[in-house]
């Protein structure tokens, strides 16, 4: 039995939608200010380091959620763009698919490697925020590019 686990075409059109604002969002906490502390909420934390040395686990844990709404928007929206079904699914498409899902895992690793060898503290921590979309981000480059190349191929015929 063969499953497709891949979304509607009509996420792809949602999550080009979300894609901006919450790309633009993401770019202004990285390059901006940071967090602003406007709205203070409790949440749950697995664990929470002090500057002063001491951990704790599993506590409740005052933050602004400004950071984890627009990374988890982000990540949605890359989902729904990658792992939508193109309108003209067919073998030729998930080969291309699979082709470049193992492009992008090897181009993120070694940019990954790279920045662990040639990146230091804060500059660490930045490159941290932004690999979490690497893949994403480089998976779906590749795919709609060598896809738009295969169908300007079939309309040349």
């Amino acid at each position: 039995m063969k499953k497709n686990y891949l979304l509607p075409n009509f996420f792809k059109k949602v999550g080009l939608v979300m894609f901006l604002p919450f790309c633009i969002a993401c770019v202004w906490l990285l390059l901006g200010p940071g967090e602003c502390d406007l709205i203070l909420v409790d949440v749950p934390a697995f664990l929470t380091l002090d500057l002063d040395g001491v951990d704790d686990w599993f506590e409740m844990t005052k933050t602004d959620p400004i950071n984890e709404i627009c990374m988890l928007g982000f990540i949605v929206s890359l989902v729904f763009v990658a792992l939508s079904r193109e309108k003209d699914e067919d073998e030729m498409t998930a080969v291309v698919r699979m082709q470049s899902f193992v492009w992008s895992f090897w181009c993120t690793a070694i940019v990954e490697a790279v920045a662990v060898l040639l990146t230091y503290e804060l500059t660490f921590l930045n490159f941290a925020f932004v690999s979490v979309f690497v893949c994403f981000l480089s998976y779906i480059i590749k795919f709609n590019f060598e896809m738009a190349k295969i169908r300007r191929m079939e309309n040349e015929k």
